[in-house]
Parts: C-alpha cells; structure tokens; sequence
C-alpha cells in the first residue's frame, strides 16, 4: 500500500512546482504542509471505505486513483496542530496562488469540493480518466514569478523589437500624409503610443 507525502515521488515537473508553490505560500505568511503527494489504488480503495464501511467522514467518491496515482497532484495542510484544516480563508489564498501558478484547486470543485488538493491537469483539460488510461497532461512549466525589474528588461526588449516594424501596406498612405501635415514624422510605425504623443498628434491636427 502506498501512501507517500513525499514531494519526489510526484512527476518531476509536479514536483518542482509543488516546491515553489511552497515557497510562494510562505512569502504571504501561509505556513503549509504537504500531507500526500502519491498513492496506489490500494490506499485509495481503502480511503473509499471511509464513511461507508469503516468509521469516519466520506473523504473520496473515487474507488481508484488518478492525479494523485500519476504524481500529478499533492494535498496540503495549515502547519498548525489542532487547526490544519478549519481556516477556509487560508485555504482560498493558497488556492489562488497554485491557480496563479497553472494547478487546478479542488476547492473550486462543485460537487464534492477539496480544499487541500491541487492537481495539473493542464488548465483541465485532462480528466482522471483519461490519467487512469495513461493518457498524461505535458509537462507543466517550471513557474517562476517576474519582478519589476524582470519586467522592465522584458518591456524594453519588446519596445525594441516594435521599434525596428516596418508599417503595414494598408497604413502607408496615412502615415505619409501625416508626415506631410507635420503630425508625426512616421518613425517607429508599429511601436506602443503614449498619452502625450497622442495628445501632442491631435494638437498638430489642428
């Protein structure tokens, strides 16, 4: 029976987003705990007998195991005794930040809701099903969160790149009689606009 909390049994990929998504739930003061990462069917099974043969609340309406079977998901907890999993509010931002990131949250489940969970599924396009005949999602891109400096640079190199866009076929004429007009002087025809270079362009309409 297995029954593992531990992160390096998921899916490589999975993995490395499960320890990220740990590290961004600690940066909002999310203290969590990782409770299950993989299992077999046989733990499964067992966990289907919960609520129905055995003592105990229903936990699971699936007799065998999907995403957590694949290593395509983990459960977590608040990492404080006695209160792991009475704090919805706690759970709802972890669920927003593993949604940022491309998990699917069990939260948002409709019919049998589960807060813990977090699953790749590719934006839900693979259903447990599918997992369970070997049809797996690709791999999930290593997350990485853009600062503001990050994305200056990005923005800078797209200004370039813009900057050097030659002018569309179907824009040629206006942009001549706007050079003739003393409105714009043509260049950079493909670039972002400012408001004072818009302001300045009705200005000179005038």
């Amino acid at each position: 029976m297995l029954n593992s909390r531990d992160i390096s049994t998921l899916r490589s990929d999975v993995a490395a987003n499960c320890r990220v998504f740990i590290e961004l739930c600690k940066k909002e003061g999310l203290n969590i705990l990782v409770t299950q990462t993989r299992r077999d069917n046989e733990y499964q099974a067992y966990l289907y007998e919960q609520g129905r043969t055995r003592p105990g609340s229903i936990v699971t309406n699936s007799k065998t195991t999907s995403f957590h079977g694949a290593g395509l998901a983990f459960d977590i907890c608040k990492n404080v005794k006695g209160h792991e999993y009475d704090d919805p509010i706690f759970f709802k931002k972890c669920g927003e930040i593993g949604k940022k990131m491309g998990f699917s949250w069990g939260g948002d489940w409709k019919s049998f809701p589960d807060r813990p969970h977090f699953q790749w599924d590719y934006h839900k396009n693979y259903t447990g099903a599918m997992v369970v005949c070997g049809r797996m999602p690709p791999l999930m891109e290593v997350y990485e969160e853009m600062t503001y400096e990050d994305w200056k640079l990005y923005m800078e190199k797209y200004r370039s790149e813009l900057s050097k866009k030659p002018s569309s076929s179907w824009a040629k004429g206006a942009i001549e009689n706007a050079k003739k007009d003393g409105i714009s002087d043509g260049s950079r025809p493909g670039d972002l606009i400012t408001r004072e270079e818009v302001i300045t362009m009705l200005e000179r309409k005038k």
